[in-house]
């Protein structure tokens, strides 16, 4: 081939590459090995293109670019010397290490220790081909001393190539070669040689001289040599200890000379301390001719390749004993000549062995190299094949089987910091500390690349202990306690596989608080709730059986279901809308003390109520006036309605003559298979009512019950704070008018006689409301005020009166007066109200925030106020848990934040009733 046609091509070689007049021609094959410098534009195979008079191997700006993607070893064949080239590139090389680190980027890689076992397993099998069919081996260091890692690799390929030698065999029958090649599997015992890419002692042409001009005297040996001499007695020592070599050449994996040098050095001349000297006198060597010396081709190639590649050092030169240049060109020649002419006999010893050696013609030889490259990097291996290639595997993965040693030492300890000081049942957060306990043991005496998978063993094996009947239920109660019992499912969960194991079982966190009825007559321990139906109506109905079942009640609008199919809404959180409320239309009777005030939220209430609260989609005949939206069993289905606002609202239109009829809007239905997970509050979707009621309203009987000298007899209160606190509210009334002397005289007088007239007069009609709180322990109280509880005087008289509990908002918590040093916090309960009898109606509307903002205002969806039957004891007694539609709000746990939960003003109002 010409220096213009040569080109290197990768294995498997095809059938055509050898020219026929070359193919009967004996070849000899130098493999390099090694690893290249730490560059990324260069190859270890580089110093072999002045040999070879062309530029052959060229790095990654030529072949390589394309070989780590389509091959591992590069393969040139010069037929003029019948030598052939084989170069391994590995990931050793710099760039192919570069390209490889590439790979990473790809997900499903994500560990450099698996990537980089994977390449060092594929190298190693490269070698073990290259030492198979090789007859010289170059090693390159790019380092100036001796890599002592070689050994071991070294022991391991000796070890497979012994238990591979039959597979080898077996390819080689057919082959026309001698019975010894066959049953070796190889030609001979490669000669390695070792090269060095840097060296610690620079070449200067002017070293011989001085400082002062003076000639130094020549030393007998040259430095370099005598470091060359150096480093072959100190890798034989350690390839003649570690057992690598031996006496015969014939049993060992690779030999060195006995009387050859096979180290060679690269020396590099001083670079130009002088760049335009340095140019200067590149011209006069390349333009002008010193006596009759002319440049052999060699000298004007490397002169090329330095002017292609201004930055390349200079060439590499080695002394000898007379001053004349010894290359590196002839350091491999004498090796060369060698094998093509008498062959290879590196035995030594007392007694002389016959040494195997052998030459294959060109094309035998890559027949020869096509079926063993094919035998161990084909995509199926033979069977016998792959024991050995695993073995392979696990001799090289020393650093991972010492790691999987230690972690296997390792995971029963990390186990057992898991398994110490357990619970019987736990749950999901308690274990992930104990795991996490776990992995901190593990990570202090792990190492190597095996950790992670011991890591995910540790991970499954102490999830598996969790889960072998040591779970506990994740379910959290509405106050924040968790079910102290194992996993199981309730009646309401859904029969799956994944539960049907599971026993059945209700929720129970073993936390028992203290309660009273809806009446508050009975008290009873009520378990800890883990829904809002067993907090807000559950626990009071069972009571209801036993105490207050039989009372009047006011009915509170819930879901009724028309068939079987009926679901939770599924509520998504609204948007803040920037629109301003619409003022309002009517104004609501209040106190006399907040009379015409209506706050905004009420307001809003009662227009959202007028859809809420309609079952028909039309008006009935007594809500043809527009007050009664809402039908009660055992009350009247219609109401008075609201007094109309008598100044106009310039933002509502005209109203329309009393003369103009005016027809009934169509107003929503509401749902009848969809019901409202929660309660009803302000941000409630229109037309959904809640399953169950979470309110209570009893009418406990008449109001001589109450007594305001002895308070309410019911159980749990504290002493003196079972008081009511008056309402005095003054109406106008009318009264008999007797006839005064002048009007009984006379005849006008006397036609009437025994007829009394009526007049109106101011009368003082007195209400009593109170507002009660209770703790979890039972202890009951009413305030006067905010966080102010009831005092009597010793005549059991109440000081104080009911105008902060009209006109002021009411916290929803308060602290408790039991002495506790948990410091429990009392909520509000029940709301009594004792009705006059007179021309007077008390209703009320509570209105509830339970949490600070943002929060929905909880009402009980009437749409409009409740009004109380005279001379009545009312009890509207408040849900227990608020459960908005993304869950509940309970106590907050910052008490500074305890003043934004209350229960608004503006629940207590009346209303005069006239005469007629």
């Amino acid at each position: 081939m010409s220096a213009v046609e040569a080109a290197a091509i990768s294995f498997p070689i095809k059938q055509d590459f050898v020219p026929s007049q070359y193919k009967d021609n004996k070849v000899c094959v130098v493999s390099v090995i090694g690893k290249s410098q730490y560059k990324t534009s260069t190859s270890k195979a580089s110093s072999f293109n002045p040999i070879l008079d062309a530029d052959v191997f060229k790095g990654v700006r030529g072949f390589l670019k394309d070989s780590v993607n389509q091959g591992d070893i590069e393969c040139y064949y010069d037929v003029d010397s019948s030598v052939v080239y084989l170069h391994l590139t590995s990931i050793l090389d710099s760039y192919r290490l570069t390209s490889v680190c590439q790979k990473l980027k790809d997900a499903s890689i994500k560990d450099f220790q698996t990537l980089w076992q994977q390449e060092d397993c594929h190298n190693a099998k490269c070698l073990l081909f290259l030492f198979q069919v090789s007859h010289i081996l170059v090693i390159s260091h790019p380092s100036s001393s001796f890599d002592i890692t070689y050994v071991r690799l070294f022991r391991i390929l000796d070890s497979i190539r012994m238990k591979v030698q039959k597979c080898v065999t077996e390819q080689l029958l057919d082959l026309p070669i001698s019975k010894d090649w066959k049953y070796n599997g190889r030609p001979c015992s490669p000669r390695v040689l070792f090269v060095f890419e840097t060296s610690t002692i620079e070449y200067d042409p002017d070293e011989l001289v001085d400082n002062t001009g003076y000639k130094i005297r020549p030393q007998r040996i040259h430095p370099i040599k005598r470091l060359q001499h150096c480093m072959e007695d100190q890798i034989y020592k350690i390839l003649r200890k570690s057992r690598v070599i031996t006496n015969i050449s014939n049993n060992s994996l690779f030999a060195v000379p006995a009387n050859q040098e096979f180290v060679f050095i690269h020396v590099y001349q001083n670079e130009a301390a002088d760049p335009v000297s340095f140019f200067l006198q590149q011209i006069r060597d390349n333009t002008i001719q010193h006596d009759t010396e002319s440049d052999s081709p060699r000298k004007s190639y490397q002169s090329t390749r330095r002017g292609q590649a201004g930055t390349d050092r200079s060439r590499s030169v080695v002394l000898s004993r007379n001053g004349g240049e010894f290359s590196f060109k002839e350091f491999l020649w004498q090796h060369i000549d060698m094998a093509l002419t008498k062959g290879f006999d590196d035995n030594v010893g007392r007694h002389p062995v016959t040494a195997t050696f052998e030459l294959a013609s060109s094309e035998t030889w890559f027949t020869l190299a096509n079926k063993l490259y094919l035998m161990l990097f084909s995509e199926k291996l033979d069977p016998k094949l792959q024991p050995h290639c695993n073995t392979l595997k696990s001799l090289l993965e020393t650093d991972l089987r010492f790691s999987e040693n230690r972690c296997n030492k390792v995971l029963p300890v990390a186990e057992s910091s898991y398994q110490e000081n357990l619970p019987t049942h736990y749950v999901t957060n308690y274990h992930l500390s104990k795991l996490a306990q776990a992995k901190k043991v593990f990570s202090q005496f792990a190492r190597g690349p095996a950790c992670d998978k011991y890591m995910k063993q540790l991970e499954e094996s102490c999830e598996r202990f969790w889960k072998n009947g040591r779970q506990l239920c994740e379910e959290i109660s509405l106050t924040g306690n968790h079910c102290v019992n194992p996993l199981h499912k309730t009646e309401d969960d859904p029969e799956t596989d994944s539960n049907s194991h599971l026993p059945l079982m209700s929720h129970s966190s073993q936390l028992k608080m203290k309660a009273a009825c809806n009446c508050g007559k009975k008290q009873a321990d009520k378990e800890d709730p883990f829904n809002h139906k067993a907090a807000n109506y559950d626990f009071y109905q069972k009571l209801e059986e036993m105490c207050c079942g039989k009372l009047d009640r006011y009915e509170f609008p819930v879901f009724k279901a028309s068939s079987s199919d009926i679901r939770a809404a599924s509520l998504i959180p609204p948007v803040k809308s920037k629109i301003q409320p619409a003022k309002p239309t009517h104004k609501e009777s209040v106190s006399s003390a907040g009379k015409g005030e209506v706050s905004g939220v009420t307001q809003g209430m009662a227009s959202l109520s007028l859809a809420l609260s309609l079952e028909m989609s039309f008006p009935s005949p007594c809500q043809s006036g527009g007050s009664d939206l809402f039908a009660h069993g055992g009350q009247s289905n219609c109401s008075p309605l609201p007094e109309q606002d008598a100044t106009p609202n310039p933002d509502q239109p005209e109203a329309q003559s009393p003369t103009t009829p005016v027809s009934p809007a169509p107003l929503r239905q509401h749902s009848t298979t969809e019901y409202l997970p929660g309660m009803i509050h302000t941000e409630s979707p229109v037309g959904l009512l809640p399953k169950f009621p979470s309110w209570s309203l009893i009418c406990l009987g008449k109001s001589t019950l109450y007594s305001h000298t002895q308070g309410l007899d019911l159980p749990g209160f504290l002493s003196g704070s079972n008081f009511l606190l008056p309402w005095d509210i003054t109406v106008q009334a009318e009264r008999d008018k007797w006839p005064t002397v002048g009007e009984t005289s006379g005849k006008k007088g006397k036609q009437k006689k025994g007829t009394r007239g009526k007049e109106l007069t101011e009368v003082n009609l007195r209400v009593y409301i109170g507002e009660e709180y209770e703790c979890p322990r039972g202890h009951r109280f009413f305030c006067s005020g905010p966080e102010k509880i009831i005092k009597v005087s010793s005549t059991s008289t109440v000081k104080d009166n009911a105008n902060k509990l009209v006109n002021l908002d009411m916290p929803l918590y308060c602290p408790c007066h039991c002495r506790s040093s948990k410091g429990y916090m009392a909520q509000m309960m029940r709301i009594y109200v004792v009705t006059p009898d007179g021309p007077l109606r008390v209703s009320v509307n509570p209105l509830i925030q339970p949490s600070p903002h943002p929060c929905p205002i909880f009402h009980p969806g009437v749409g409009e106020e409740i009004d109380l039957s005279p001379g009545s004891l009312w009890i509207l007694r408040l849900p227990s848990v608020y459960m908005g539609d993304q869950g509940p709000y309970t106590i907050p746990a910052d008490a500074t934040q305890l003043p934004a939960c209350r229960l608004l003003k503006g629940t207590f109002n009346f209303k005069e009733i006239s005469g007629d």
